[in-house]
């Protein structure tokens, strides 16, 4: 991923017995109130660690527990664990709902390892972005990641206003690594600049071993920590945590180039096979909903719900309105991601 701090340990998981949970689920839906927290059924879920986990488990949890007749076994974990847990237990998955990235998604639809669109049943994906919700998106989003040229204020003379301004001279470039779906997006645009293509990314390949001098890392923590030790001066990175990084007192500034604003996109998806549908559903809405992009939005994420207020003072951080996300470059993944194996052995080959 993506790309935040992602915890790898995982939280115990236990299961109510599955006749158990659905007379519940039947009981709320006759009586229109929740069920005795005994008798609720379990929806299992994943989440990233950092912001994400502390956010979902403090906040979002309890909220939904009081409005929903499940009770909710949160899972911290990354989107290479929830791939390889979904394939080991193909048809029996260990999560109801899964927090992952559009291109993941992408990889885990052809595996059909997903259930089928659940759009129809789903009320909030009327308040997404069109973009963000199937069948344009692989995923229900969550949160909009835009990529800034973010650089430190004192190695330009003068603002960046193009991603070749990454090449001047005597800079030290922070770049993500290939086998992370951001450090593929680098990877893909260097090529674009050089003449190459989704099909040929050997000029992109070329044009970072012409940087005058680069540091690779292979998540966004690290990226920050070469920021904040003042190691690296610019970097293709999350306009987010750029932002973060402004607030915190460094100095280092956000640019949008001129060539257009990469995103990635992240959300919720069902697996296929779920145990508990009806709960993954609500919790699918739910995340869907204000009441979980909202708090996101107060770190800087950009909501993929239209309806989750913004304060104007700062509505410069975030990528909202129709016309501005509609206009955020979505790699090919289809073309990009079978390479991907290829891709990281020709980076340890020639990038190292």
């Amino acid at each position: 991923m993506s790309s935040l701090p992602r915890g790898e340990v995982l939280a115990s998981t236990t299961r109510r017995n599955v006749l158990v949970g659905a007379a519940s689920a039947a009981a709320y839906a006759v009586l229109g109130k929740p069920a005795l927290a005994q008798e609720r059924p379990t929806v299992t879920v994943t989440t990233y660690g950092g912001i994400f986990e502390k956010t979902i488990r403090e906040r979002v949890i309890p909220d939904f527990e009081a409005k929903h007749p499940f009770k909710v076994n949160l899972v911290v974990s990354d989107d290479g664990d929830v791939l390889a847990k979904l394939v080991v237990a193909r048809g029996r998955p260990p999560f109801d709902a899964v927090m992952i990235d559009h291109e993941t998604a992408i990889m885990m639809n052809e595996a059909d390892l997903l259930a089928p669109d659940q759009s129809a049943k789903l009320p909030r994906v009327a308040e997404a972005y069109k973009s963000m919700v199937p069948p344009a998106c692989a995923v229900y989003g969550m949160t909009i990641y835009k990529f800034d040229l973010v650089y430190r204020t004192t190695a330009f003379q003068t603002p960046p206003t193009s991603w070749n301004d990454l090449w001047r001279p005597n800079l030290t470039i922070g770049v993500p690594y290939v086998g992370q779906p951001y450090g593929m997006t680098f990877l893909y645009l260097a090529a674009l600049l050089n003449g190459g293509s989704a099909s040929n990314l050997d000029p992109g390949f070329a044009a970072i071993k012409r940087l005058s001098r680069f540091k690779i890392y292979s998540n966004v923590g690290q990226g920050l920590t070469l920021f904040q030790q003042g190691e690296i001066d610019a970097a293709f990175y999350y306009a987010h945590r750029g932002q973060q990084m402004i607030a915190m007192g460094l100095p280092v500034a956000r640019a949008q180039p001129r060539e257009g604003v990469y995103a990635q996109r992240t959300g919720v998806q069902i697996a296929k096979g779920a145990r508990n549908m009806a709960g993954a559903l609500a919790w699918v809405d739910f995340c869907l909903s204000p009441s979980v992009q909202g708090p996101l939005a107060e770190q800087f994420y950009s909501p993929a719900n239209k309806t989750v207020p913004i304060p104007a003072d700062k509505a410069q951080y975030f990528v909202t309105g129709d016309e501005a996300v509609a206009q955020l470059i979505d790699p090919p993944w289809t073309e990009l991601l079978p390479q991907r194996d290829a891709l990281i052995e020709q980076w340890r080959k020639e990038i190292g």
